[in-house]
């Protein structure tokens, strides 16, 4: 793993809510293809803060008069955007670029902040498609993105492979339901656009406008008979790390052989279904109060590595503490996924992980054995 191609964003602190607080850091890995002359990491990552999620909106003050209010859509909007095809990087750029002016336009005058969040994934793919022109043809990018508001909710919204993970921390003596993290439930709050999905193909047979078909490689080549048995790819089982997934071709041809389902760009499997329109997904932080960590990474990391031993590497820097624990989290994260895919690819592919410690500012909440010691002085030191 060559550390000169990699990009990080060093530990940055956020107060979330009157409950909570967040240290947030990213890691994004430029992988490894031996058999490529060239090649360029097309992963990107970006976290905003409140400011940049600003929009300007008329109301009337408090004597009746017009004026112009500024409000914020939340106070931190973290995001992974994974180029793929020949001019991936391209389209993950414009899309990173784009992203949160885009939800800012989309949520204002009051707009219903679910639909403008859904509604910012079609627009940005409308940039990029725009943009790109013919380049978007085979080219595009998966796009997740989680945003925290000032109420302590967390809004999740993704096309792709990409994946949002959280650790809840449970007392001691209460199962976990996983082997990999010692007290911490681990819980996905993406489910993979995959045409493992039976749901998705359905529903990219519906939508399709170009005749369509699904197979996998050596289905394609003549190798294995073709059906469409795939299984579920649900995360942590066999299908999940498939050699030959399931793929979506134009009927007749060998392209453009999407694995995923939804994603920015990609015009021709747009007219066989694969889609913009982003599945979203919400979690109350209030419900679950013991909430330590808020994975956002892309496939890279869970090619070979279930959530669980993800958030079980988070647990381990979350325990210690230390200074700039989610950097080093996101570091350790971005390691381990390039070792697995050292021991089962002689390449390896990008990988970027977002790494979001969550810490309560009311003791009572918190059942956690980490205790967090004047947190205020900790936020203001750290957004120096």
């Amino acid at each position: 793993m060559d550390a000169t191609r990699r990009e990080v964003a060093s530990e940055r602190a956020y107060a979330l809510s009157a409950r909570f607080a967040a240290r947030v850091a990213w890691c994004c890995q430029e992988g490894c293809y031996p058999h490529k002359d060239h090649h360029v990491n097309q992963d990107a990552c970006a976290t905003w803060e409140g400011r940049e999620m600003a929009h300007e909106e008329a109301v009337i003050d408090g004597e009746g008069n017009d004026a112009v209010a500024r409000r914020e859509t939340g106070r931190v909007l973290v995001g992974v955007f994974d180029g793929h095809g020949k001019h991936g990087e391209e389209c993950a750029q414009i899309a990173r670029a784009t992203f949160a002016e885009t939800l800012a336009r989309e949520t204002r005058g009051g707009a219903a902040l679910r639909d403008g969040y859904a509604r910012t994934f079609e627009a940005v793919n409308a940039v990029v498609c725009k943009e790109m022109g013919e380049n978007a043809s085979f080219s595009g990018s998966t796009a997740i993105t989680a945003l925290f508001d000032d109420e302590g909710v967390v809004r999740v919204g993704n096309v792709g492979d990409s994946r949002c993970v959280v650790g809840v921390e449970r007392a001691a003596g209460v199962a976990v339901g996983n082997r990999h993290t010692r007290r911490w439930e681990v819980r996905d709050l993406t489910h993979d656009q995959t045409c493992f999905r039976a749901d998705e193909r359905a529903r990219m047979k519906a939508e399709a406008t170009s005749p369509m078909t699904f197979a996998t490689i050596g289905m394609v080549l003549g190798e294995t008979e073709a059906h469409e048995d795939f299984g579920d790819g649900e995360p942590g089982s066999d299908e999940e790390y498939c050699d030959d997934p399931p793929r979506v071709f134009m009927a007749g041809y060998r392209f453009p052989g999407c694995a995923f389902t939804r994603s920015i760009g990609d015009t021709v499997g747009k007219s066989l279904g694969v889609s913009a329109t982003p599945e979203m997904s919400e979690f109350d932080l209030n419900a679950e109060p013991s909430t330590r960590c808020v994975v956002v990474a892309s496939d890279g990391v869970f090619e070979f590595m279930s959530s669980a031993e993800t958030m079980a590497i988070a647990e381990k820097f979350y325990e210690e503490n230390m200074p700039g624990a989610a950097e080093r989290a996101a570091h350790a994260i971005v390691r381990a996924a390039f070792s697995r895919w050292q021991e089962h690819d002689e390449r390896a592919d990008d990988i970027t992980a977002v790494v979001t410690f969550i810490y309560p500012l009311d003791s009572d909440t918190s059942t956690a054995t980490v205790v967090v010691n004047d947190m205020d002085d900790a936020l203001n030191k750290l957004l120096l």
